[in-house]
């Protein structure tokens, strides 16, 4: 590999052009942010070309690099429901992101559901072409979550057949296909890919804002924040709570109530002990309140409360299927999906001993220092610099030499 002085930065930020494609909001919650720390990172290494995305917030990437995409008001037709509206915006979307591609760049980075045309385009321009997927396979997450409807009784069809047909063309195109857990990687190998074609980067947390602070009372909390769906597995969580009998303690939900989960949400409002506290923007005060945090997913890519939790110095019980970086028995505990049994001994465990949790606190913020979205950004970009190494590639060496 070629190794630059610091003053040669800048001619490698020409050898290397990348356009990374987001039908979201750069920077707003969720996969925005998760989108704007990749893209913070690819600019910060000088590689960036564009970004194209659905708007953007203030923040240190050039203005003339971001590419804002204009879209129609929502109308309200019985027709047209939110998932049809958003599969109709994400074709939009990626239609003109594909008319951007007809310029060169080296690699074209696209989310899945949102890029197939960007992704036939970008390799028909000789770009290499990828897709990140944010969740498991489809097909895997798809049988997880109808299985989580069946158990519960919930009729649900989980999503629309052409989002999922557009997904599974989109694998089949792109060069290679971004995942975020092991869990995730895992579901792409039990698909029949091969793991040439795959790459697993985990998600980041950012350190300054989530970090642990003196916790308020003597209270023993225990915290689930996230969407309350059956996909999350916070159902089990419930369950748990309700074989226990904790003097001194408590259960609070942070998320806003999915339409599949409002009955079982109400079969536990008269439980006492527990607080439902709908979404929260700024979940940071509640981390710090709490004694455990608890991620039960069924179906995750990578949940970051897990990092936000972890960097605040929280023990945490989850499952493999969060996709977290926890380790089991040093971070906290990674028990089975479904497994009520589970979380209630580990809650009794904890609550039975203060300075056990406070240690697996103290070793998750240490492990979760390794997982930045500094980190996440300049791995993301090694992995393009192994994807196309400068000694091997004659386009990008002779351009190099022009510089």
């Amino acid at each position: 590999m070629v190794v630059m002085k610091k003053d040669e930065k800048l001619a490698w930020g020409v050898l290397m052009q990348v356009v990374y494609s987001i039908c979201s909001r750069l920077g707003g919650g969720g996969i925005g942010n998760t989108a704007y720390q990749a893209v913070r990172g690819i600019y910060r290494h000088g590689y960036l070309k564009k970004v194209v995305a659905r708007g953007a917030k203030r923040g240190e990437i050039e203005r003339s690099r971001i590419v804002k995409v204009w879209y129609p008001k929502r109308v309200k037709l019985p027709y047209l429901t939110a998932k049809k509206w958003y599969y109709l915006e994400s074709l939009y979307f990626d239609q003109r992101v594909s008319h951007l591609l007809k310029e060169s760049c080296d690699i074209f980075h696209g989310w899945n559901g949102q890029c197939l045309h960007s992704l036939r385009e970008a390799k028909r321009v000789g770009a290499v072409a990828i897709v990140e997927r944010a969740s498991s396979h489809i097909s895997t997450q798809m049988r997880l979550i109808r299985e989580e409807h069946e158990e519960q009784g919930i009729e649900c069809e989980p999503e629309l057949a052409e989002v999922i047909e557009r997904c599974l063309a989109e694998y089949e195109t792109a060069d290679y296909i971004m995942v975020p857990s092991q869990f995730a990687y895992d579901s792409f190998i039990e698909e029949g890919f091969s793991s040439k074609k795959l790459i697993l980067i985990p998600f980041g947390v950012d350190l300054v804002r989530f970090k642990p602070q003196p916790k308020p009372d003597s209270l023993f909390r225990i915290l689930f924040v996230g969407r309350l769906s059956l996909r999350k597995g916070f159902q089990y969580l419930l369950e748990a709570w309700n074989r226990l009998d904790l003097k001194n303690a408590e259960l609070v939900l942070a998320g806003d109530i999915a339409a599949d989960s409002k009955k079982i949400i109400e079969r536990y409002r008269t439980r006492k002990q527990f607080k439902h506290l709908g979404y929260r923007s700024d979940p940071v005060s509640l981390f710090n309140s709490a004694s455990v945090f608890v991620c039960p997913s069924i179906e995750e890519g990578s949940a970051l409360v897990t990092y936000e939790a972890m960097a605040c110095g929280l023990p945490i019980i989850t499952t493999a299927n969060s996709g977290s970086v926890v380790r089991d028995g040093k971070d906290g505990f990674v028990i089975p999906i479904r497994d009520v049994e589970k979380i209630r001994e580990k809650i009794e465990l904890l609550y039975a001993d203060e300075k056990m949790g406070l240690e697996i606190g103290q070793s998750a913020r240490e492990r979760v220092s390794g997982y930045t979205w500094e980190h996440y950004g300049d791995n993301l970009v090694k992995a393009y610099e192994k994807i196309i190494p400068l000694r091997d590639n004659p386009k990008l060496l002779s351009r190099y030499r022009k510089v």
